[in-house]
């Protein structure tokens, strides 16, 4: 099992591009809900998400080992991580759950770089991912989340 999470951070590492397709990273997700995301996610360099319904009609997240930059150094390196919590939305039209957006609560004011704080929703082979594209569009360079089992 563990081989598994190693390889599947290892192709979101290198194979973030569609070859031939021209789209960088996973087919996008359609009509998808905020209780279609709730669960863990794990990526590159041990970054782990887990987004939940606190019950209170709201909805909130966990992240461990989340990188302290959105910048695309983060899959070569490594990079300062932080552990931290906060909100989430979906971003754009209900049912579309195209992106969703991540609102940290943040107790260290001192942080002087931007994490990622906005992931697509994608599919890779039927399964829901989160991403995000990093630095140059012409460069393929993605930080993929997939859910933990």
């Amino acid at each position: 099992m563990a081989g598994g999470l190693v390889l599947s951070a290892v192709m979101a590492l290198t194979a973030g591009c569609s070859e031939g397709s021209g789209r960088c990273g996973p087919a996008p997700a359609e009509d998808v809900f905020g209780s279609d995301l709730y669960g863990s996610y794990e990526g590159p360099r041990g970054a782990r998400l887990t987004l939940r319904d606190n019950g209170d009609n709201t909805v909130g997240f966990a992240a461990t080992g989340w990188p302290e930059s959105a910048d695309p150094g983060i899959l070569d390196r490594k990079t300062p991580v932080f552990d931290g919590g906060g909100t989430w939305r979906i971003d754009g039209e209900p049912g579309k759950g195209d992106r969703i957006g991540l609102q940290f609560e943040d107790s260290r004011p001192e942080r002087t770089r931007t994490p990622v704080e906005q992931l697509q929703v994608g599919r890779r082979d039927g399964h829901i991912v989160l991403f995000d594209r990093l630095g140059d569009p012409d460069v393929c360079r993605v930080f993929e989340l997939t859910r933990s089992p």
